[in-house]
């Protein structure tokens, strides 16, 4: 018997990301604007300021290696 799948599971979702692992980005608001850090990965997940909806985001590491999600 196949598994079955949650209502909100949706295979063919298309993400589009703009920068890859270890590309420079810049955070543009909120606690960590204007640290120039590296993309450790890309991720689809949800964030606390949307908690219905999931977003393609990427992880990045800071100095002092926390990793924070940035949109």
């Amino acid at each position: 018997m196949p598994p079955r799948l949650n209502a909100r599971h949706r295979p063919y979702v298309s993400h589009n990301y703009r920068f890859k692992r270890g590309d420079r980005v810049t955070i543009v608001s909120g606690r960590y604007q204007s640290h120039t850090r590296v993309v450790d990965s890309a991720v689809f997940q949800r964030s606390v300021d949307y908690p219905d909806h999931q977003h393609p985001g990427y992880h990045v590491v800071l100095d002092d290696e926390r990793v924070v999600t940035a949109r």
